[in-house]
This record gives structure tokens, sequence and C-alpha cells, in this order.
């Protein structure tokens, strides 16, 4: 990598209260509520349930993620290559399905109630499609958990332990997640492994929104990567590289 590139990117592309302090915060203080908070009356019945914080804090994060990736294709469609412009829209469209699925597409909101159909083959009773099928559930949340985990832990470690950094000539840099993204994919990665080994101990010390801490971390994650391009893309324009690097 030339010397102007490691100067340019040399320092993290968001302060750290974002990408480090607050993921990491965040989920020590949703464990405190956990232990030291009531459930029915306290700070835990805020964050529990279908139209808690956590879930939509989620939904939240997910449209902030489509409004940035909006931002990218708009600002820098000129430049972009057509496979990081189709990458983007996939990218557009996961988040507005990923949304819609969590808040259960307004009905947690507007509590209308669930038509025949989806009280018909929703197993939760709710107008939504993650609730009725494994492949609908189950399957995605794993095929993300698992690029999360190789995109966002597995590649940054390698790049931190070999002392590399993301070369910038490369055409594909931009599927490439920095470090900031790592803290998030840890949390995502390993949310719901406290609740594995209560279940297999038999002895309660986690908190019960396991898996909605799960979904809440992919969506903080889909939210600081979308913004880390953001921000290299603008710094390569800035630099005049833009062009050479796509």
């Amino acid at each position: 990598m030339r010397s102007e590139e490691r100067r340019s990117f040399r320092g993290h592309e968001l302060p750290r209260c974002w990408w480090l302090y607050l993921p990491l915060v965040f989920f020590a203080a949703r464990w405190a509520i956990h232990i030291y908070s009531d459930s029915k009356d306290g700070l835990e019945s805020w964050l529990r349930n279908e139209t808690g914080v956590v879930e939509n804090l989620t939904v939240f994060l997910l449209l902030v993620s489509l409004g940035m990736t909006i931002s990218v294709l708009c600002r820098f469609h000129k430049e972009l290559h057509y496979i990081p412009r189709i990458f983007l829209l996939i990218y557009c469209l996961g988040c507005v399905y990923f949304a819609g699925e969590e808040a259960s597409w307004g009905q947690h909101w507007f509590g209308w109630e669930t038509s025949e159909y989806f009280q018909s083959i929703n197993d939760q009773q709710e107008t939504n499609f993650h609730n009725t099928s494994i492949f609908l559930d189950r399957l995605p949340k794993a095929i993300v958990s698992l690029l999360i985990f190789i995109g966002g832990v597995v590649v940054p470690l390698v790049f931190m332990l070999r002392k590399r950094r993301i070369n910038y000539q490369n055409r594909f840099w931009w599927l490439l997640p920095t470090s900031v993204c790592l803290p998030t994919a840890v949390i995502a990665s390993i949310a719901t492994w406290p609740s594995k080994i209560e279940r297999a101990i038999d002895f309660n010390f986690y908190f019960d929104q396991a898996q909605e801490i799960k979904e809440l971390y992919i969506a903080l994650f889909i939210l600081l990567f979308v913004i880390s391009l953001y921000l290299r893309l603008s710094q390569l324009r800035r630099e005049g590289r833009l062009f050479s690097s796509l």
C-alpha cells in the first residue's frame, strides 16, 4: 500500500465513543438492569416486549442505516462501479425487510388485528413472515450472523495481527469492514451464548432478551458498516482517488 494511503486511513473513521464505548456500555447496562431492576415496574419493564426500548431501537437503527445507504448511493453513484451499486441496493432492501419484520410492519405500533391469513401461518399470530417458517427466521439469521462473524471479527483481527491495512486500490475493498465494526460484531456473535450456558447448567444469570439483543447488535453493525463506508468514500473523493479505487 502506498504511504499516502497509510496516512489517510491510519486512524479510525469514527470516534471511539460510537464504535467502542457505546456498544460495550449498552451491553453491560442491559445486563445490570436485569440484575438490579424490577421486571414489572422498573427499567427492566421498559426494555422488554415488542414495544420496548430494545425492539424499537433496533428498528430505529435499521431506518437510519437505510437513510445512510441511500445517501451513499445518491452521493457516489457516478463514481461507484455497478457491483457496489447492486450491493447497496440489496443492502437497502435488507434494511427495509429487517425493520419491517421487527415491527411486524407497523402492527406493534398501531395495534391492528392480525389477518386470518397470518393467523393461520404465523406461530405468534403477528403480521410478519419470519415467524411462519424456519427458512424465513433461523436460516437468514444464521447466514447474516456468519457473515458478520467472518467480516466483522475474523477479517479485522487477521488484519490487526498481521499489521496489514485495507488496500484501497483493490476493487472490492468496500466489502471489508474495518475495526470500528469489531466490538459490535463480537457482541452480535456471542450475545446468545450465555443463554445456552444457562440452559446447560440450569442456573439463571443472564437476561431474557438474548435473541433481541443479538438482533439489536446486528442492526448496529449494519449501521456502523455503512457509516464507515460513507466516510471512507468521502475521504477517497477528497484525495481524488475514488475513481481508481472502484
